[in-house]
């Protein structure tokens, strides 16, 4: 009778461990398994926490991502009030305030993993695992799309299209993998790349030529696979986090230095016999100057939105890029998330409410520009949470910054739960990165990979010194 019970006690912690490495998977088959993950991996926690969500302390750290939460409740029923009494009814308010409630799944989440990991429940060796493997399968994966036009089970590589017509040329600027017609192959890897990096460092104990060769290829092999994706901004990404990696980690700065030659030779390599990869640079290079450009001189930039844009043909596609006379569409939306943070800076406008409210700046004003959300993390959160939300978001970065400085050498140590930390503390200085453009962080694949990445972050910092 007891070995019946501390056998199901076995195998429901391991369906527990299971359940959340399955995670860096469900990224992978998309938002529905993302989901269903989540709500069983919470469902299984709580099972095994019980009353512990009442009776334990709470670090300070989550109570400050509560308040942010509940905040970004309160701009949403506020938003929904205001537009109910002024406009009446609308569904479109409802789904959103809707929304907002349901948020709190991913605090729910952030809660479950770090009491589960604080009970020693949950072990992250097989999340490891896995966050290790999958980002080397995709960029395998993208290669081989990028080679042959489709991915390994047959899936081909994204094709542009204008209405339902394909633009010459444009299949293989992106090469998608498993992700089809989500263009978020190159974040996919960059997201989990260095938990790879850094489970071979682990791994591979003993400081010789195979374990540096090893570590190269494989970092060779991400790099190549988010350069060919056709995403740009998790490259530069992935160089930061590798100068990260130099800095932390002593003992790989030559396995580092060589990694960067090695990425430079492969770069220059697929450039000379791709000029679209090359373009997409310039294009990116640009857009950057554009931003310089515009914080400089807003007033003179933000007056000259309809100014003939530089066209670039290459010899089967053509590219469009900002020129210095010209706004890109980030800046625009950079823009426009301003002005309507601006009619409610204390509490801003509820959650997925950019959406909603550009269009009508698009209408009637120049140089702005509509989306689903202003593809910055912080201009969202400002706009949808006002200024009191990113107040929030603010401290926690804080506290972040100071951990960071505060732990700096143990960052380094060679212990598995020193090495984990290392791999969530770079993996979300990237995914955090001011300057960076983004999706949403209120869709349900951004925000499940900063609270998992978080709540791993926020329960293994307790075991630095063990």
């Amino acid at each position: 009778m007891i070995l019946t019970k501390k056998k199901t006690k076995f195998d429901s912690f391991l369906l527990t461990n299971l359940v959340f490495a399955f995670f860096p998977i469900a990224f992978i088959l998309g938002n529905l398994f993302i989901n269903l993950n989540l709500l069983l991996f919470c469902c299984i926690g709580i099972f095994h926490l019980k009353s512990k969500f009442l009776k334990d302390d709470y670090d300070y750290i989550i109570k400050i991502i509560f308040l942010f939460f509940f905040l970004v409740f309160v701009s949403t029923a506020l938003s929904f009030i205001k537009s109910s009494y002024v406009h009446g009814f609308d569904i479109i308010d409802f789904e959103r305030l809707i929304k907002s409630i349901l948020f709190f799944r991913f605090f729910l989440l952030l809660v479950v993993i770090c009491f589960l990991i604080k009970y020693e429940i949950l072990n992250t060796k097989y999340f490891f695992i896995c966050c290790a493997f999958f980002p080397i399968f995709i960029s395998l994966d993208v290669t081989f799309q990028y080679i042959f036009g489709f991915n390994i089970i047959g899936l081909k590589n994204f094709i542009t299209y204008i209405d339902t017509t394909p633009i010459p040329g444009s299949e293989g600027a992106y090469n998608s993998s498993f992700f089809g017609d989500e263009k978020i192959a190159g974040s996919y890897i960059n997201s989990f790349s260095f938990f790879s990096i850094i489970f071979l460092i682990f791994t591979l104990k003993n400081e010789n030529k195979f374990k540096s060769t090893l570590i190269i290829t494989a970092i060779s092999i991400l790099g190549t696979g988010i350069l060919l994706s056709g995403n740009r901004m998790p490259i530069i990404l992935f160089l930061i986090g590798l100068f990260l990696l130099f800095i932390l980690k002593k003992n790989i700065k030559k396995i580092i230095i060589l990694s960067y030659i090695s990425l430079f030779l492969i770069y220059s390599s697929i450039s000379l016999f791709d000029e679209r990869r090359a373009i997409t640079f310039k294009y990116f290079y640009l857009q950057f100057k554009d931003g310089i450009a515009l914080l400089s001189k807003p007033k003179e930039k933000t007056e000259i939105a309809n100014q003939e844009k530089k066209k670039i043909i290459s010899d089967d596609f053509e590219f469009f890029w900002v020129t210095p006379d010209t706004l890109g569409g980030h800046m625009q939306l950079i823009l426009t998330a301003l002005d309507i943070w601006d009619k409610n800076k204390f509490f801003g406008n509820g959650i997925k409410s950019f959406r909603k409210d550009c269009g009508k700046l698009q209408a009637h004003q120049k140089n702005r520009l509509c989306s689903n959300h202003p593809h910055n993390y912080y201009i969202e959160i400002l706009t949808e949470s006002g200024v009191l939300g990113l107040a929030c978001i603010s401290i926690i970065g804080f506290f972040f910054i100071i951990f960071i400085f505060k732990n700096f050498k143990i960052l380094g140590k060679n212990n598995k739960e020193n090495l984990i930390l290392l791999a969530a503390t770079t993996s979300l200085i990237l995914e955090t990165f001011p300057l960076k453009s983004t999706g949403s962080i209120f869709t349900t694949y951004n925000a499940t990979y900063i609270i998992l990445i978080a709540g791993i972050l926020l329960s293994y910092k307790k075991k630095l010194f063990i």
